[in-house]
């Protein structure tokens, strides 16, 4: 570990059992794409760059066979783990209330019974979030030098029926689940003024998401913040995906811009996009504590503020009958500077004006997902250049000083044209460097395993080194053509997208 680093990932575990199921079973299926365009093998790949795909079994809770495989193949002490999080959307079971990570957590609690345990729901981004919020939690001194964090990503997509049968959307999934350990390095003491924790109670039987916007409008007006976290104990699916502090988020931004709200700014995608980037450029996520106490939230949000990286964060407890409180945190004269290794920065922005694009819908006595494939798909790609540029400027640092690019593998053609975005180069230069970039400083596996939602953040590094990658060609694209020197990237970027909406992105260098 370097000598300035405050968090470092260290280990993996992983599942890398199931079925191999390529396209042909979609083929008999009778299903056609928007437009009447049939689906088979050809249209499949032309579309998504999806080959095959992982099927769990329904006998096995693959979260648990990860975190176990990291706890039998790496050197880490299971009574030095401090925090656990299971960063997942479904996970196994839809129906289930949660916490998630009660399962694999089970395998830890005799070495480590006071860890703080909890799922965090932000998406697919929930890798990305979660190790910011471990990031926050080291840079002020929840977290101590050696402690150690656990992230399980676990998506059983196919054992959870999360599509109905008939809904395109399932051919784009694989199963998956990873465990990730991360050490805190150097431990800090913040320096500044922790301002306070102004609360608001509240009490919601029918509509939660209006009555927790209404309670911290009421407590922060129109005043500027940073993020909502809340722990979030309702856990039907459908008050996580999209996690509903993404649409406490839009409620309040109706609050505070009810002129721009009431002439459809906020209903109008490039508007709307611009209007958030320009007004709201703020987080938010929801976590669900496996001991819930509204103190464990609030301490979070605390270490938000006094880590530098935030100056307004606002946490709420809402408890399983609806009610709860809202707590603002503020702070003055904490600074971040960033570590020269490890992680070193983070950055995390929610949408909620697009929070329709990913989410659960009641269908009959069922739950399933609802996607909006145009719209994510404009998200992913027109978001990411105003997001990347407000985490890489502060820092330095431009894409081309990148090593290794580790995006989000929700659907292949995004990522072209994502990077086709963010590049600064004349138009009739782009679509070599976009080539150059897929091929050289990229690494996909989306071709072999699908979209496996929050895990593929954790499984792309993982494969990488283990060589499971292989170089390959997909939609014209040569892809993984560089692994061995990509092995020996030291300069990292981590980004990913999916529902909220949800953007969030880390930067480590090695």
């Amino acid at each position: 570990m370097g000598s300035n680093s405050v968090l470092e990932i260290v280990a993996y575990g992983a599942w890398n059992g199931g079925t191999l199921v390529d396209n042909s079973i979609y083929e008999e299926k009778g299903l056609s794409f928007k437009g009447g365009i049939p689906v088979n093998n050809k249209t499949i790949e032309e579309r998504m760059g999806v080959r095959t795909r992982k099927v769990a079994g329904t006998d096995e809770r693959i979260g648990v066979t990860a975190l176990q495989d990291l706890l039998d193949n790496s050197a880490i002490d299971p009574s030095r783990i401090k925090l656990v999080i299971g960063a997942t959307n479904v996970g196994d079971d839809k129906h289930d209330k949660g916490p998630l990570i009660r399962f694999p957590y089970d395998l830890l609690r005799q070495h480590c019974p006071n860890a703080h345990v909890m799922d965090l729901y932000a998406g697919c981004p929930g890798f990305n979030v979660a190790v910011e919020l471990s990031f926050v939690l080291s840079l002020t001194g929840f977290l101590n030098s050696g402690d150690i964090t656990v992230i399980v990503g676990a998506e059983n997509i196919h054992r959870a029926q999360s599509f109905t049968p008939d809904d395109t959307a399932n051919i784009i999934f694989g199963d998956d689940a990873m465990a990730t350990a991360l050490a805190t390095g150097v431990s800090k003491t913040p320096v500044g003024e922790y301002l306070g924790d102004q609360k608001i109670n509240f009490s919601a039987q029918k509509d939660h998401v209006a009555a927790i916007a209404r309670a911290i409008y009421d407590l922060n007006g129109s005043e500027k913040f940073d993020g909502i976290i809340i722990d979030n104990q309702l856990g039907d699916l459908i008050h996580r995906v999209p996690a509903s502090a993404a649409r406490v988020q839009h409620a309040l931004a109706q609050l505070m811009y009810a002129a721009e709200s009431k002439d459809g700014v906020l209903d109008r995608f490039k508007e709307a996009l611009e209007f958030y980037d320009r007004n709201i450029r703020a987080f938010a996520f929801d976590i669900m504590t496996l001991d819930p106490k509204p103190e464990r939230v609030e301490t979070i949000a605390k270490a938000y503020v006094q880590s530098g990286k935030y100056n307004n964060i606002i946490s709420v407890f809402l408890a399983p009958d609806g009610s709860g409180s809202v707590t603002r945190h503020r702070g003055t004269g904490f600074t971040f500077e960033p570590p020269q290794t490890g992680i070193i920065d983070t950055l995390s922005r929610t949408h909620g004006c697009f929070a329709e694009y990913i989410q659960a819908v009641p269908v009959d006595d069922d739950i399933f997902g609802d996607m909006d494939g145009k719209g994510v798909f404009l998200y992913a790609t027109r978001g990411a250049k105003p997001h990347l540029n407000e985490l890489l400027t502060p820092n330095r640092i431009t894409l081309d000083q990148i090593d290794l690019l580790i995006e989000h593998q929700a659907n292949f053609a995004m990522i072209p044209l994502t990077l086709e975005q963010v590049l600064d180069l004349p138009k009739e230069e782009i679509k070599a460097a976009v080539a150059d970039l897929v091929a050289n400083k990229l690494i996909t596996n989306v071709h072999e395993r699908g979209n496996c939602s929050v895990v593929c953040m954790q499984r792309l590094p993982y494969d990488l080194k283990r060589g499971a990658l292989k170089a390959d060609k997909l939609q014209g694209f040569k892809i993984n053509a560089n692994l061995e020197q990509l092995k020996k990237a030291k300069l990292i970027l981590n980004d990913s997208v999916g529902a909220g909406m949800t953007r969030s992105s880390f930067l480590q260098r090695l």
